[in-house]
């Protein structure tokens, strides 16, 4: 520890001591809050006086008042917590000297600990004082901040908290400490590490919590504060493939049979790109026989995939398709599937995949291109004479249109495609020859097996 971060570790213990003693000797905080007798009429006296000044900001004229309620009677208001550091945070922005800022820091954290040792209100909550505490710290310490110190106090907080932080935020707060802890010593990765999946752990049941009360603007919240640290442990070196693998590589056998930790394993593994590792497909596999759900189908369907056995992997497309709840995700998994049959050149097959996709998501127009470029990749196939291959790409233009219809995230590409195969139309006096006329309607045999509108070039 350097002497800066030694000096403010000394000014902090001694702000701890002194909190200890914030009280008058023979003082009863719980059968006579405000004292007794005129000790009680100047308690409240002071009371006022502090609040009518610390409301107006007057935090100079509130002093003296909120001195001699802290000192004399500790227990009698709430207030007297909320307005000292208050009172102490402005002194400290309009000081010049260093030595004075200190202890003006000091004294900010001395009333938290006061307010943490005595617990004179039943509803305060240890939680969210020690938050508050690191809060007003990292303020006041800016580029001087110790995070050693906002790792305990905010770990303490989440020790005490679990799932139900308030602030929430504080979630995030302790992963930054965690996270710069590990970047300045190598030697916590595996904290950082083991911090991230139990905090991230507290916030999803958080948010489990507050979608089952309805509060969505307190889900929405949550989730923004997950997507912060999720993103924090990706960028920060620790959590790729191999680190992670490495982690967990003698953790899988013997929690085969714990659903939560293999549900952690494969969402960690998936969330660094390391979902066609063998670790992945192993948790994925004893997930499944616990508990079938989507995730692990799709493990399942992506070892299978690996291994070219597309039958399984056809099998647990659909399966974790059915499961899954979110509607955007069972389309994708049916675009995957999709394409591995576009790849065996299976069009019909493809296809099928595709209009499955569009009945979880209608408008995936992804789905759309697909088909469009299945039908142009077979134009060559579907009628006898070549001459008609350009009534295909009628067709596949009749897709691309339907694209750019139902998903403006596809115009630019459905119109690049729809250039490209009107150049492939039958030229005017081909179908003339042949007794087509632009605008009916023609029927595409084969697999493709429907009716679209004849276009001339």
């Amino acid at each position: 520890m350097n002497m800066k971060k030694l000096l403010l570790s000394g000014f902090l213990a001694m702000a701890t001591i002194a909190g200890l003693n914030a009280q008058k000797a023979g003082y009863d905080p719980v059968k006579a809050p405000f004292g007794h007798g005129e000790d009680s009429v100047k308690c409240r006296q002071n009371l006022s006086l502090m609040s009518t000044s610390a409301k107006a900001e007057d935090y100079k004229g509130a002093l003296a008042s909120w001195t001699s309620v802290y000192e004399n009677c500790p227990a009698a208001s709430k207030n007297i917590y909320i307005y000292g550091p208050r009172i102490f945070k402005s002194f400290y922005v309009a000081e010049t000297d260093a030595t004075k800022k200190k202890q003006h820091l000091n004294k900010v954290i001395e009333i938290y600990d006061c307010r943490l040792k005595n617990m004179y209100f039943s509803d305060d909550n240890k939680a969210t004082i020690l938050a508050l505490k690191a809060y007003d710290y990292m303020e006041l310490a800016g580029n001087q901040t110790d995070y050693k110190l906002v790792y305990q106090w905010l770990g303490d907080a989440l020790k005490e908290a679990k799932s139900n932080m308030n602030p929430p935020d504080a979630y995030s707060y302790y992963m930054v400490a965690s996270l710069t802890q590990f970047l300045t010593d190598q030697s916590k990765k595996n904290q950082y590490i083991n911090d991230y999946f139990t905090v991230t752990g507290y916030v999803d049941e958080a948010i489990s919590k507050a979608n089952a009360a309805n509060d969505k603007a307190n889900a929405d919240y949550l989730g923004l504060v997950k997507d912060a640290i999720v993103k924090g442990f990706i960028n920060s070196g620790a959590g790729d493939c191999k680190t992670l693998t490495e982690y967990y590589a003698d953790k899988v056998e013997p929690n085969k049979g714990n659903k939560d930790f293999l549900n952690e394993v494969i969402n960690a593994l998936g969330s660094v790109g390391c979902s066609e590792s063998d670790l992945y497909f192993t948790a994925s596999e004893y997930m499944y026989k616990l508990e079938p759900s989507a995730g692990a189908a799709i493990g399942l369907a992506n070892k299978a995939l690996r291994d070219k056995d597309y039958d399984t992997a056809i099998k647990y497309y659909h399966e974790g398709a059915k499961m899954e709840t979110d509607k955007n995700k069972a389309s994708g998994y049916m675009m995957q599937l999709a394409g591995i049959f576009s790849n065996q050149r299976n069009f019909a097959k493809s296809r099928q995949a595709a209009y499955d996709a569009l009945e979880f998501n209608p408008n995936n127009g992804a789905a759309y291109i697909l088909i469009g470029q299945l039908y142009a990749a077979s134009a060559q196939n579907i009628f006898p004479e070549t001459e008609k291959r350009g009534l295909v790409f009628c067709a596949a233009v009749d897709k691309m249109q339907r694209a750019r219809a139902i998903d403006p995230s596809v115009a630019a590409e459905a119109n690049r495609y729809i250039n490209t195969y009107s150049g492939y139309y039958m030229d005017t006096e081909t179908a003339f020859m042949m007794g087509i006329k632009a605008g009916e309607s023609i029927f595409i045999p084969g697999w493709i097996g429907e009716n679209t509108t004849v276009r001339l070039k």
